[in-house]
């Protein structure tokens, strides 16, 4: 079986560095492993042992835990994929639905205000109609 190393840069207190990304804030170490930055090869760990320990003496230099992985387990995540593509497709027509939805309300709306023009312009003639009428 094929096995695979990671690195974790351990200090003399026992607490493992962490990844901070960019920007990051919050303590540089760590206790619990699961936390630790784990690196695949040996070189950025090595930069980090030379990094503290040129830095910062006082603390001693750190170590380089070599961590040995044999076991491994495959995950067959074709049914979460699928269900995961069907809850995106009904969102995204549940989306158009709305969209839809809305344009009709807002189409029925100019509709009624067209349809209230006209009514508005045909009882104003008719009562223009009336006035001249009235006016013979």
């Amino acid at each position: 079986m094929d096995t695979l190393e990671l690195y974790v840069v351990r200090n003399k207190q026992g607490k493992y560095i962490r990844s901070k990304g960019y920007a990051g804030y919050g303590p540089s170490w760590v206790d619990e492993l699961q936390k630790a930055k784990i690196y695949p090869r040996i070189g950025p760990a090595r930069s980090q042992v030379t990094f503290w320990a040129n830095n910062y003496p006082e603390f001693g230099t750190p170590e380089i835990v070599v961590l040995t992985v044999t076991a491994s387990q495959v995950l067959n995540e074709e049914d979460r994929v699928k269900k995961a593509a069907l809850k995106s497709k009904r969102e995204k027509l549940n989306r158009e639905l709305s969209y839809a939805r809305d344009e009709l309300t807002r189409a029925q709306n100019r509709y009624r205000s067209i349809v209230d023009k006209k009514e508005i312009i045909k009882a104003q003639e008719k009562i223009n109609k009336i006035k001249e009428e009235l006016a013979k």
